[in-house]
């Protein structure tokens, strides 16, 4: 009588993880894109946000700079309106936002903000390869928002790699 019994809630055990398996593996296969993704731009991955394609050029600048001082890191520039950029930078998906100076900024977020000149520079178009002027040479002022982190974080380093830029630029 034991021995049924204990066949049987086994059986039944067997068939119930069977089932959570199943499920298990149709959630995994689900979300398998998000988890590529993450891995993709992980913890060494700069995610920079750009409202002016105008600047481009002076961030690329940067960038090389700063990938040769930190080798580790690798970066992915992003182009949308300022609000999107925002929106993306509160749920943690940009790391660096380059804003317009006259750009109101939310009160409800924890961040930093730097001014800094950049200048305008022409952009390529993907197909034909036609160049795409700014009307006025010169500069702009852009913010930069950032997250208040520990010293250490990509962010902070490549901001401080901006001012460094900015300081060199000044001389």
């Amino acid at each position: 009588m034991y021995v049924l019994l204990f066949l049987t809630v086994v059986a039944i055990l067997l068939i119930a993880g069977w089932f959570l398996m199943k499920k298990l593996d149709c959630f995994l296969e689900e979300n398998h894109p998000e988890q590529e993704s993450e891995s993709q731009f992980g913890e060494n991955t700069l995610r920079i946000g750009l409202s002016n394609p105008f600047v481009s050029d002076n961030v690329a600048d940067i960038l090389e700079r700063y990938s040769q001082i930190y080798t580790d890191i690798s970066a992915r520039i992003f182009y949308g309106n300022e609000k999107d950029l925002i929106k993306e930078f509160a749920v943690h998906k940009l790391d660096v936002v380059f804003l317009p100076e006259n750009m109101d900024l939310p009160i409800d977020m924890c961040y930093n903000v730097k001014k800094v000149f950049m200048s305008y520079t022409p952009v390529m178009m993907k197909y034909g390869g036609l160049p795409i002027e700014p009307i006025v040479d010169g500069t702009v002022v852009q913010k930069i928002l950032y997250r208040k982190e520990p010293k250490a974080s990509s962010a902070n380093r490549f901001v401080e790699c901006i001012q460094e830029e900015a300081a060199v630029s000044r001389l």
